[in-house]
């Protein structure tokens, strides 16, 4: 078959949506014609295939340039409908599957079968409040394009015939922002690492994003924490904070700001590390951090805050303790008090990383939790849970 991958997302670096789609071109590749549009102008095959550790040999990608996100709203319906319809109809037209991975809203699939999955909504349908719900005043006001807008809606939603969220959080306000229901598919994630002495290493991994990409990994909150865990009781424990990094010059000089703070705590910041050292350092660290949404009120900025946590999985598959927030998809990976800890405020963050940086005994059986539980998120998982639904009929 020909498939079609959109994977929406634009942005400097890659991240978990990059992830996932290299993921699923080179399962479906293995059988089947694979063509990945993306939105990122650098992204070649050959730096996706290094940076996500696939075989993208038989993948053919594509940079797309969206100039705007749908056909604005005429005074004739009819012509509204034929551009809404049109609207990177190149995608899908010609190929049997079509899968877009998104977050704002998907175009008409025109492939005989349509996949749907949903990063986290960002938009709401029209006339839904972003918080959930009929906005009633306004549909009374505009009744007329409210019918038309709500028939719209859901004759581009019956276009996928399956639809999937990456987490539960994902699926919960999807429900909320887009009135349709989805299965939750968590993201496929390489649980694959060997099983080698740990360090007494801190590790974080996320990029480093800019406030204006949407929501950051708070790394500088993260470096402040390891600078007042120093100050207080010194150790032999290193903090390593790694993370992908855009080529602009603002995205240069957020890397130099937090580099300065690093080198004040006696940390080490490293960008765009090749994905061999990645591996090198998940096997050697002992115990993750993930910050991403500290600060952030989840029911009413849910962008905010991670949607499932890809490198929490990578991290615990490979032995590390997760000291993660207690925010969207970290919850649903990390069982608090068993395979890692779930923290509310950056004292938290200090204290139960303390108690596992004091504990071997606790922080080896932590350990071997946190592996087992990995293991929920594996591509092998996704293959059948995904894939496997999409080529059913």
């Amino acid at each position: 078959m020909r498939v079609s991958i959109y994977n929406e997302p634009l942005g400097s670096g890659i991240g978990g949506s990059e992830f996932l789609a290299a993921l699923l071109c080179e399962a479906l590749a293995k059988e089947h014609q694979v063509h990945l549009f993306h939105r990122i102008p650098s992204l070649t095959v050959e730096k996706l295939a290094a940076n996500s550790g696939t075989d993208l040999d038989n993948v053919q990608l594509s940079y797309i340039q969206v100039d705007s996100t749908d056909a604005q709203i005429p005074h004739n319906p009819i012509t509204h409908f034929r551009e809404s319809q049109n609207f990177l109809a190149e995608l899908s037209k010609s190929y049997d599957v079509f899968v877009p991975i998104v977050h704002g809203v998907p175009p008409f699939s025109h492939a005989h079968k349509g996949a749907l999955i949903v990063l986290f909504p960002t938009p709401s349908a029209p006339y839904v409040k972003p918080e959930g719900g009929i906005d009633f005043e306004l549909a009374r006001k505009r009744w007329a394009r409210y019918l038309y807008q709500s028939w719209l809606w859901k004759k581009r939603m019956r276009t996928y015939q399956l639809k999937t969220a990456i987490s539960d959080f994902s699926r919960r306000w999807t429900q909320r922002r887009w009135q349709i229901d989805c299965e939750v598919v968590y993201p496929p994630v390489n649980t694959k690492f060997r099983q080698i002495e740990k360090k007494p290493i801190i590790l974080s991994v996320g990029r480093f994003a800019l406030e204006s990409e949407g929501h950051t990994k708070k790394q500088e909150q993260m470096l402040e924490v390891y600078s007042r865990m120093n100050g207080e009781a010194q150790s032999n424990w290193e903090y390593f904070c790694v993370g992908g990094i855009g080529e602009t010059a603002a995205h240069k000089s957020h890397f130099e700001r937090l580099s300065a703070v690093a080198d004040a705590s006696g940390a080490h910041l490293v960008a765009n590390i090749p994905r061999n050292d990645l591996t090198k350092l998940y096997e050697s660290a002992s115990i993750f951090w993930h910050a991403a949404g500290y600060g952030e009120d989840q029911n009413t900025r849910p962008i905010f805050v991670e949607h499932f946590g890809i490198s929490t999985v990578e991290a615990m598959a490979a032995g590390c303790v997760p000291v993660v927030i207690n925010k969207g998809g970290q919850s649903e990976i990390v069982e608090h008090g068993i395979s890692g800890f779930l923290w509310d405020s950056l004292d938290e963050l200090k204290d139960f990383t303390t108690r596992l940086m004091s504990d071997d005994q606790l922080r080896a059986k932590m350990s071997e939790a946190a592996r087992k539980r990995a293991q929920l998120f594996s591509r092998e998982t996704f293959v059948t849970n995904f894939v496997g639904r999409l080529l059913k009929d």
